[in-house]
């Protein structure tokens, strides 16, 4: 019974998982072998070239994603979380920061291969609606001009709606894509059927041969090639919606055959009709009522495709804001279950502007192919990069078993990367460009944050000397509970001490709260809260959040009993908080910018008592100005 149970379980998230996990992976049919045969570096259309890039696109898919995402980088989970940042979070802190606490070796390479991320949460949408959007023309050649607004209407409404959440249509998202893929792998069968000799493509030796023709574009090829895997990075980074094994299940039973299935189809089709590269996936299926049916189904599988990455650019965001390596955002939580499930306003909004400028931009998914693959690339190449310092200096893996499996994979994301370096000029700048400025802002943030807290280190006072002030002053104290959030676990407060300057008086209990975020996704209940009773009514408090959690301030305080605060009530407390005001004194020019944009950040950050849920009116905010 229980087994029954189990296996039901499973079927039922691995189909779940189809249209959260694989959508991008999924939908990258439409435009993957078209533009090896159409792109900037595209390829003659002989039989060894078509068997060729059948090959390349399966290998592709074995090497990259069935070996290195789903059997390998799916092991370094972090309490079943993956991703770039989650894997950073695994290694050692002496890779991730430095002495003075700025981000430093395997930091530095998975904060530039988050920002690489938000471009490809930008292009996606718009790269696979549009071509959506393009099966029209093989309808009629008229409606070629609805393709751009149909495709901004859709974006659009897209993005409108992630304020109400997903969790409703969420639950159906699985059962669009499943019938995508069984229709995607239906129309494979019936071209192989047709044309088996495709099937020569599983032999690995024409994908060698499409790469050393030297009348070919040579590894340039794999530039192309790269879009039929750019969904293996959001197949790690899902891991923690449904777990490894109903995601290697889903992958294994439904996605890959799928997908080798119709990219075989295809390449047969184009062996039997060479005129058939363009649209090469709607030209699978003879023209009439049943094209619109198959518009409909992938417009469909795109949406929930794009949904999938817009959802996974809030999620990577709500990581770098816990892990302080991003200013804090207004966040809204979606559902009341999952803590992982957040709507972020302005996230939306600028994806939102830059995915359909992106489309007017472009027009067309030929030319926004061009930009797409490079950020992928780049990602993949990190990502290995930061699974070394893991598996070698948490795991303790030796040299002579890591390395070998480290060049092997260095050597394939280079080679993909190395592939799509020329498409720069002809847009593949635009990964870079919105790579470049998320890796600024992360930088520019995490490094403003550890000078600051490095300030206050050094420059507040002991408890000690604060307490000694208390006793030789005989500040006042009066009625109540101050609860004080304190960076530091074992100075003074600052805005506590300006308090006490310009007040003197203070409440007759304090609490200290330090937030501190955790390693781990999650923390239990049970290890949240850690209190310790000093002098004069002063407790010190530690709450630990793991860095897939929003901090909520009031309702953990209600946690707590403490013997001595028996009257204690979150709704009654005042809550003080420091407002600081950042001056630009640099006289490097570099440093003046660095300076000038941090306090931008800062200004527009999200408030600690927004942040923190704070009631506001029972908050307190001291200002004070110091050097950015």
């Amino acid at each position: 019974m229980n087994k029954t149970l189990f296996t039901k379980d499973l079927l039922k998230f691995s189909v779940a998982s189809l249209g959260v996990v694989f959508g991008d992976i999924g939908t990258s049919v439409l435009y993957t072998y078209q533009e090896c045969f159409h792109g900037g570096h595209a390829i003659s259309v002989t039989h060894d070239h078509v068997v060729g890039v059948a090959s390349l696109i399966i290998w592709a898919l074995l090497l990259v994603v069935t070996l290195k995402y789903v059997w390998i980088l799916m092991n370094a989970e972090n309490k079943g979380e993956g991703g770039i940042l989650s894997l950073l979070s695994l290694a050692p802190p002496k890779y991730r920061l430095n002495s003075k606490g700025v981000l430093i070796g395997a930091s530095l390479m998975a904060v530039a291969g988050a920002a690489l991320l938000y471009g490809d949460g930008i292009i996606t949408p718009a790269i696979s609606v549009l071509s959506a959007m393009e099966g029209l023309e093989t309808i009629n050649p008229a409606y070629s001009k609805y393709i751009v607004p149909m495709t901004l209407v859709i974006l659009f409404a897209l993005f409108s709606v992630q304020k109400k959440g997903t969790g409703g249509i969420g639950n159906y998202f699985g059962y669009v894509v499943l019938a995508w893929f069984l229709v995607m792998a239906g129309l494979g069968v019936y071209h192989i059927f047709l044309n088996p000799s495709i099937l020569i493509a599983f032999n690995p030796y024409y994908a060698i041969l499409v790469l050393t023709d030297p009348d070919g574009p040579g590894i340039s090829i794999l530039g192309a090639v790269i879009l039929a895997v750019t969904g293996g990075e959001a197949l790690y980074a899902d891991m923690g919606h449904f777990g490894k094994k109903p995601i290697r299940y889903a992958w294994h039973g439904i996605v890959l055959p799928a997908l080798v299935l119709n990219y075989l189809g295809q390449g047969a089709m184009i062996l039997t009709n060479p005129s058939s590269t363009t649209r090469t996936f709607y030209a699978m299926l003879p023209t009439g009522p049943w094209s619109y049916a198959l518009i409909a189904l992938a417009t469909a599988a795109t949406i929930i495709a794009s949904q999938a990455l817009i959802t996974g650019a809030f999620s990577l965001t709500h990581q770098a804001i816990r892990l302080g390596i991003f200013p804090r955002v207004k966040l809204i939580h979606t559902s009341a279950d999952l803590e992982g499930r957040v709507y972020l306003p302005f996230i939306n909004w600028m994806l939102a502007v830059c995915c359909m400028a992106t489309v007017i931009f472009f027009e067309r998914s030929n030319r926004l192919a061009a930009a797409y693959g490079l950020a992928v690339s780049g990602t993949m190449l990190l990502t290995t990069v930061v699974f070394f310092y893991v598996a070698h200096y948490r795991w303790k893996w030796s040299l002579w078993k890591i390395l070998p499996l480290t060049v092997f994979l260095v050597f394939l994301d280079g080679a993909f990367l190395l592939a799509n370096l020329p498409k720069i000029p002809d847009g593949g700048y635009l990964p870079l460009v919105i790579g470049s400025v998320f890796f600024s802002i992360m930088i520019i943030w995490q490094k403003g944050r550890a000078r600051l807290s490095m300030f206050y280190k050094t420059t507040s006072k002991t408890m000690d000397d604060f307490f000694e002030e208390v006793e030789r002053r005989q500040i006042q104290r009066v009625p109540g509970t101050l609860v004080v959030l304190a960076s530091n676990e074992n100075r003074t407060p600052p805005v506590l001490g300006r308090l006490v300057d310009t007040m003197h008086v203070i409440q007759q209990h304090v609490l200290l709260v330090t937030v501190t975020t955790s390693d781990d996704p999650y923390v239990p209940a049970t290890e949240r809260i850690r209190t310790t009773s000093l002098k004069h009514g002063v407790t010190r408090v530690l709450l630990n959040f793991g860095f897939m959690e929003t901090p909520d301030l009031p309702a953990a305080l209600e946690q707590l009993n403490l013997t001595h605060l028996k009257s204690f009530d979150p709704k009654k407390v005042v809550y003080l908080l420091g407002r600081e005001t950042f001056l630009v004194d640099s006289q490097s020019f570099i440093s003046r910018v660095r300076q000038v944009l941090f306090a931008l950040m800062s200004r527009n950050a999200t408030s600690a008592s927004d942040y923190f849920n704070l009631p506001a009116k029972q908050v307190l905010e001291l200002g004070s100005q110091i050097s950015a």
